[in-house]
């Protein structure tokens, strides 16, 4: 059985990985109810349940004494199968989210092995929660000044204690005649080595009562730090690691010599379980191979004392004398009592002046946060193997002739545009050939106009919607030698049209036609699709008429008020 009722009466849980939990309820006042509640929590143990960790355990005995405690000041002795709906929907409603949770897991395992529950209890844990879960906030990441000052507080810490191990080593092995020293730091050392951590009263007792004279408890516990690493100096380990890898919290701490695969000299896949999907495995980057081997080396001579805890890497000795023999071994030095001893002994600050708080989520968040941001350089690639310097060196520089050629033309096609937004519209006044040669040149040279091609233009042979066109079949709108297809307004930007004022009513009339269409689209839209060309109505073209052209022209077009109405696009419609 995963889990176990004993008398007198206490829950023995077996998890997964071998752990074991024991916690008594004998000492509840209702003791009827707690042996109700204990089965529940023997049946809702894994693999029947959600229970299968020490810690998920422990919040749910907690939940349970607490339950029992509070039912019983409320005056409730009976048992489960006297729990009606009222009470228990009374007591969930001064529960929050998680403790409703594990009192229905425990109620329905208990209903599950046969036990007696109301119908009406029954039909509350098949429906809805009371209580909502409170959407919890994303680890935020540490920042880069904190995220510095904790790696080189580990540094450091370990660059000092790391060193002090070495010289311990080197006297030890270089001491070939320990007798004739006495009662020494180096005698210390040796005794230490040679029967694996004790307690100081216990190595001053094997010295003699004379060597008590010379060598105190101070000494006692320095040589042991210096030869087996405490707390800080594995938690400072464990830490730096998990800055280098990224790896959950609860994979690293259960972390044992078995998961730990050397693939070649300078590389190591470790394997890991991570709680919400099972195990994983990762190929550690060189910094972490580095410090992983510099940490087994360092715990070496603590490993061969430590039996059967061996397997497990976080091995540390307390600097005080708690425990005796092995119970001086422990395995896990990430504690929350541990975490802020380390930060006030490392002296390690946050960004507002407030001791750091090392929390393991946060190192995670902060180190996949770091690495996203390590490689993006804030532009696109096409592929995401490439980096920015090798697609320029590929893509953009090694080009063909014929690639050259219509490169050059595109931007000549955009400068063309460019320029062509920025000259003034063509207006004209008079009717005569020679004189409109005169005045625009460009327009001649460029739209390759004749005198009978001038005079047409001037004629009104070649009008179109809101001006007279200079080529319709040499637009920039369309291939050479078809017709272009360009819509009424586009004319107001085209360098081959001329206005003159017998276009002033159709002018007018696109005029109204903007003017309604900006009552019936958004302001985005309407600048989007027809800014540019109202814009050059009423401040360039409409500008250079005289007012009483305008005024006699408004009259014409407000005669024919319906002719105004254009054929539209799709994505010319107000949406």
């Amino acid at each position: 059985m995963p889990a176990t009722v004993e008398a007198p009466l206490a829950v023995l849980f077996t998890l997964p990985g071998g752990v074991t939990y024991r916690r008594r309820l004998d000492d509840l006042p209702n003791q009827r109810l707690a042996a109700h509640l204990a089965a529940g929590l023997a049946a809702a143990t894994h693999p029947h349940g959600p229970i299968r960790t020490r810690s998920v355990a422990m919040q749910y005995v907690q939940t349970a004494r607490r339950m029992v405690r509070e039912l019983h000041d409320a005056e409730f002795g009976g048992g489960l199968s006297e729990l009606s709906p009222a009470v228990i929907v009374e007591y969930w409603l001064g529960c929050d989210f998680h403790r409703e949770r594990r009192i229905r897991a425990i109620l329905a395992a208990y209903a599950a092995t046969g036990g007696v529950l109301d119908a009406g209890v029954g039909r509350h844990l098949q429906g809805r929660r009371i209580n909502q879960i409170v959407k919890s906030r994303p680890n935020p990441p540490y920042s880069d000044t904190e995220w510095r000052r904790l790696t080189a507080a580990c540094t450091e810490l370990i660059t000092s204690l790391r060193r002090a191990h070495r010289q311990v080593l080197a006297t030890i092995e270089a001491d070939t005649k320990p007798d004739e020293h006495g009662a020494s730091a180096d005698n210390l050392a040796r005794l230490l080595y040679q029967n694996g951590p004790a307690t100081a009263a216990t190595i001053l007792d094997r010295l003699g009562p004379t060597a008590t004279a010379r060598v105190g408890r101070v000494e006692v516990l320095a040589a042991r730090r210096a030869l087996y690493p405490d707390a800080d100096t594995a938690l400072a380990y464990l830490t730096l690691f998990a800055m280098r890898t990224g790896i959950v919290p609860d994979g690293i701490d259960a972390l044992t010599l078995d998961d730990i695969t050397r693939t070649s000299t300078s590389t190591i896949l470790v394997s890991y379980t991570k709680g919400r999907t099972g195990r994983e495995a990762l190929n550690l980057p060189r910094d972490a191979v580095r410090l992983l081997d510099r940490w087994l080396e360092h715990s070496a001579q603590l490993r061969a004392h430590a039996g059967d805890q061996a397997e497990n890497v976080w091995l540390y000795v307390p600097a005080d004398d708690r425990g005796t023999g092995h119970g001086l071994i422990y395995t896990r030095p990430r504690t929350q009592t541990r975490r802020a001893a380390f930060a006030a002994t490392t002296g390690l600050l946050d960004d507002d002046g407030r001791p750091l708080r090392l929390h393991g989520g946060r190192i995670r968040a902060t180190y996949q946060h770091r690495r996203d941001r390590s490689t993006w350089t804030g532009r696109t690639t096409i592929d995401p193997n490439h980096s920015a310097q090798v697609e320029g060196d590929h893509y953009l520089h090694s080009h063909t002739t014929a690639q050259l050629d219509a490169l050059e033309t595109i931007i000549e096609q955009a400068q063309t545009d460019l320029r062509r937004k920025g000259e003034p519209p063509i207006i004209i006044t008079g009717q005569d050939a020679a004189e409109f040669a005169a005045n625009f040149p460009a327009l001649v040279e460029r739209a390759g106009l004749d005198a009978d091609a001038i005079t047409a233009l001037l004629s009104g042979q070649q009008d179109v919607f809101v001006a007279a066109c200079a080529s319709p079949t040499n637009s920039p709108h369309a291939p050479a030698g078809t017709l272009c297809p360009a819509r009424p307004w586009v004319c107001l930007l085209c360098p081959l049209a001329t206005f003159a004022p017998r276009h002033l009513p159709n002018l007018l009339r696109l005029k109204s036609f903007f003017a309604r269409q900006g009552t019936q689209m958004t302001a985005a839209q309407f600048l989007a699709v027809f800014g540019p060309y109202a814009g050059r109505l009423d401040e360039d073209v409409l500008a250079r008429f005289a007012p009483a052209d305008i005024a006699a022209a408004a009259r014409l077009a407000g005669e024919h008020v319906a002719e105004a109405a254009l054929p539209l696009h799709l994505e010319e419609l107000a949406q």
